[in-house]
């Protein structure tokens, strides 16, 4: 999965200070660091884009897969625990939880962690991704 639009660039521009913006397609987002980090806390720190982007993968896999079979998501909500590391410093652990609003026959458990594990996100962390850094002057 190359992604919605291969070959097209997201292109993250400096606003000031600690904070960026990131234009995805015709979408905007903003990052900024914690007042600890130097920032203004006014928007989310870059990593947590990370677990944010896990979270909203996995919800979506879930979701499809309960509307596929019938089954109820109202009230989804995933929620996704970043655990940090150290040399280097990065994210060393994510703990996500799905939570179902109601109640889904016992037999379907085993098959939502599976299509949970089966996003591309969780694939991309799981597996890891080749990163190459140009520089351009």
């Amino acid at each position: 999965m190359a992604g919605p639009n291969p070959g097209v660039p997201i292109v993250v521009t400096h606003e000031g200070g600690v904070r960026f913006a990131a234009q995805i397609r015709s979408h905007r987002i903003v990052v900024d660091q914690t007042v600890r980090g130097g920032g203004a806390d006014s928007a989310p720190a870059p990593i947590e884009l990370l677990g944010a982007a896990l979270g909203t993968c996995v919800a979506y896999y879930v979701q499809q897969f309960c509307h596929s079979r019938g089954l109820p998501y109202d009230g989804l909500r995933v929620e996704v625990e970043q655990h940090g590391a150290q040399n280097p410093a990065r994210i060393g652990r994510f703990v996500v939880r799905v939570i179902l609003a109601a109640e889904i026959p016992a037999h379907y458990a085993a098959m939502l962690e599976r299509v949970a594990r089966s996003c591309p996100a969780h694939n991309t962390l799981s597996h890891g991704a080749d990163v190459t850094v140009l520089i351009d002057t």
